[in-house]
């Protein structure tokens, strides 16, 4: 099985983890599959529903993206660090 590409995740909760990433946090994060699990996982413990989410269920949004704010205040996604001159 090939490696996960973060660019272009194959599964449905990834790309939409990846999207809210790009839109909430303004690309103060790297894409990290692992980490990717670790807010799927942390979102159904907190009573979410991807079926619900993908049907568009406005407070399963509400839910993934408190789960992801969280996780990034936590520190506990990839930092994305520039290099600057």
């Amino acid at each position: 099985m090939a490696t996960p590409d973060p660019r272009k995740p194959l599964r449905a909760d990834h790309r939409l983890i990846k999207k809210l990433y790009s839109s909430i946090l303004a690309g103060k994060t790297e894409a990290v599959p692992e980490e990717f699990n670790l807010i799927s996982d942390v979102f159904l413990r907190y009573g979410g529903s991807w079926v619900r989410l993908f049907h568009g269920s406005p407070a399963d949004m509400s839910k993934l993206k408190e789960v992801i704010k969280a996780a990034f205040k936590k520190g506990l996604l990839t930092k994305h660090y520039t290099w600057e001159a």
